[in-house]
């Protein structure tokens, strides 16, 4: 693999980690982008947000359980990847639980992400902006895998998701990145 002819990181995927280069795609810079919904204008002592149009109905709410999965972990090294020997299962890793609100909630280990692995302890395994979940008009959710560089997938699934696709998800489905992460999807304040 060549090195990114911007910055001269290693590739490391189809998408530069630091600058966002596409090595498949000359001339382009930068993994696709999803728009953020524009923020809602506030007075001084209390939010002014609109009620939903009709036909333009928020996502649904959910949230998601961040947890790392031994099994899933286990199917991982099974493929014996060139970094499988020291994808190391982590000896604690407390669940943490996100809201999923708005219209975009990114996956990786970016500042940027709301759904934020790069936390100790840090998912080797995903990328920077890893997977995207996207709220639609009629309130449901949908999944993204915008090129990372070890995949998505979906519910034990062995194929990840294709790149670039929106790929319907809801209550609780489970979505596996990385060496060992599994985010299931669930009602708010209800089981994992």
């Amino acid at each position: 693999m060549s090195d990114c002819p911007n910055c001269g990181a290693p590739r490391s995927g189809r998408y530069c980690e630091i600058d966002g280069h596409d090595f498949e795609t000359p001339g382009r810079v930068g993994a696709p982008t999803f728009e953020m919904p524009a923020a809602p204008r506030h007075t001084w002592l209390r939010p002014m947000i609109p009620p939903p149009r009709p036909g333009r109905a928020r996502p649904g709410p959910l949230t998601a359980v961040i947890n790392a999965d031994r099994d899933y972990h286990t199917s991982v090294i099974a493929l014996e990847g060139p970094d499988s020997a020291g994808l190391v299962f982590p000896p604690y890793c407390p669940e943490r639980r996100v809201r999923l609100s708005g219209g975009e909630v990114r996956i990786g280990r970016r500042g940027g992400s709301e759904i934020d692995l790069g936390v100790l302890p840090e998912d080797p395994g995903v990328s920077h902006l890893h997977a995207v979940l996207l709220g639609q008009p009629d309130g449901t959710w949908v999944l993204v895998d915008p090129g990372s560089t070890n995949g998505t997938t979906l519910n034990g699934g062995s194929e990840p998701i294709p790149v670039n696709v929106p790929v319907p998800v809801g209550a609780g489905d489970r979505i596996h990145v990385g060496a060992w992460t599994t985010i299931t999807l669930a009602p708010p304040g209800g089981p994992s």
